[in-house]
């Protein structure tokens, strides 16, 4: 499948800076036979081989001997390639795009090693490696469910149908399918990559771009009348797919959201729809980046911004207090543990649940706990509160940096009454000064001891 150049169609958008391109770059925990390459477009947007580094698509084929031995299936073939693999590894350059690429085909290999053994003792293999994908043999179930064929369309009845579901994407097929696969595993575009595609509907062209064939099985589309083979258009990826690869299956576009705060569902292929449930969960926005205009035009996204800040400056107490460490204080925040990490990266669930308006109660339950045990509950965490210097009234008020009346030093981070700072005669924070002054003599004394 040829490379296609995306060009970002003309929509009015809100935002007052263009999308980044970032590539949060982590190490995939997957065991499948692929590696990204350097092309920002979406990986699975331009088929399995985009997955094989570009010096090794470029030169020439060095390496087919091992996908041959994974074809063929020979225990003895697939024990020779084995050792090459390694010494193919041990040659290469540490860090290497090629290196990683020939761990992942070891991996595969032993695999397939693995499955050969099994298949001494069972006829039947429970797994099968397809594309990235790790396609595990279901058991009929009495329940008589029904489902889709991701290849063929064709229903599944589970109580009569032998059929595989990939236990990393939820891709499934028949078994009679399972040769004829031809969408790459998105889980693995995912671990290389997580990252959304943030250009509005990137409409690459139909007849320039795909000359009239569907992205993912590369069968021919047109514009007929009642025609099975009618060409449907992706919202997120911008490509076309034919109807056995979109099933015009909806749902909510990032690129929408970021900078339009638009979530109405739109149409989507069954790739961008397994990437898109796969990454709802990952916190790869970073909003104040991507458009900052949204805090000024969405007053709950700046309010709980503000919230989040606060819970940055409560888990300095947090953590260091045996007392909320044996309650295990922190975990109230559940699998969004992004929220206690940095304030400013979010998930695309995150965001519809501000929209839907659960993100609020949820965040400020979790602020007035923290807040409980640090100001009422511990004596530990409140023996670590501040005393305004610059105060002048009579009863003594312990602040902490998390108070909204308080303002905290960026440098020294003591804490005073908001008011209090402002109103200061001497520009600077008087516990700053003393450390400074407090350095000076230091430095004065160890000058002294140094004359002879």
């Amino acid at each position: 499948m040829a490379d296609r150049k995306s060009t970002p169609r003309k929509e009015s958008v809100a935002s007052a800076v263009s999308p980044s391109r970032t590539i949060y770059s982590t190490p995939s925990t997957s065991t499948s036979g692929f590696n990204s390459g350097n092309d920002s477009s979406p990986p699975w947007d331009q088929g399995w081989q985009l997955f094989i580094p570009a010096s090794i698509q470029d030169g020439p084929s060095r390496f087919g001997f091992i996908e041959n031995a994974l074809a063929e299936g020979n225990e003895q073939r697939l024990q020779e390639v084995e050792e090459r693999c390694k010494t193919l590894v041990s040659e290469s350059p540490d860090g290497s795009d090629e290196r990683r690429w020939l761990v992942r085909q070891l991996v595969e290999v032993r695999l397939k090693l693995q499955e050969k053994k099994d298949d001494d003792i069972s006829s039947k293999a429970t797994v099968r490696l397809v594309l990235g994908h790790h396609m595990q043999l279901q058991e009929n179930n009495l329940h008589n469910t029904k489902l889709q064929c991701d290849r063929c369309c064709a229903a599944i009845w589970a109580m009569i149908h032998s059929w595989f579901r990939c236990r990393d994407c939820d891709f499934v097929c028949h078994t009679r399918c399972l040769s004829q696969v031809t969408r790459a595993c998105v889980h693995v575009a995912v671990s290389e990559r997580p990252e959304y595609e943030l250009r509005i509907c990137p409409e690459v062209g139909l007849a320039s771009a795909q000359r009239f064939k569907c992205t993912e099985c590369n069968t021919s589309v047109i514009f007929t009348d009642h025609s099975w083979s009618e060409p449907r258009i992706c919202d997120y990826s911008g490509c076309y797919f034919c109807p056995t690869c979109h099933w015009n299956t909806t749902a909510i576009i990032p690129a929408r959201v970021v900078h339009n705060w638009d979530f109405e569902p739109r149409k989507v292929s069954r790739a961008a729809q397994q990437l898109l449930k796969l990454m709802a969960e990952k916190p790869v926005l970073v909003l104040k980046d991507l458009n900052p205009r949204l805090f000024g035009l969405v007053e709950e996204l700046s309010v709980i911004q503000g919230l989040r800040e606060d819970l940055l400056q409560m888990k300095r107490y947090l953590s260091t207090c045996d007392s909320a460490i044996a309650q295990h204080i922190m975990w109230q925040v559940g699998s969004k543990q992004h929220l206690i990490e940095n304030a400013h990266s979010y998930s695309l669930q995150d965001l519809i649940d501000i929209y839907s308006g659960t993100m609020l109660p949820y965040i400020n339950q979790i602020h007035e706990s923290f807040s409980k045990h640090i100001k009422e509950d511990c004596k530990v965490c409140f023996g670590r509160g501040f005393v305004c210097e610059l105060c002048n009234s009579k009863k003594v008020q312990v602040l902490f940096p998390f108070d909204p009346a308080a303002y905290s030093c960026p440098s020294c981070l003591f804490v005073f009454h908001n008011s209090c700072w402002h109103k200061r005669k001497n520009s600077e924070c008087p516990r700053c000064l003393r450390i400074k002054e407090r350095q000076r003599k230091l430095s004065t004394n160890c000058d002294d001891e140094e004359e002879p």
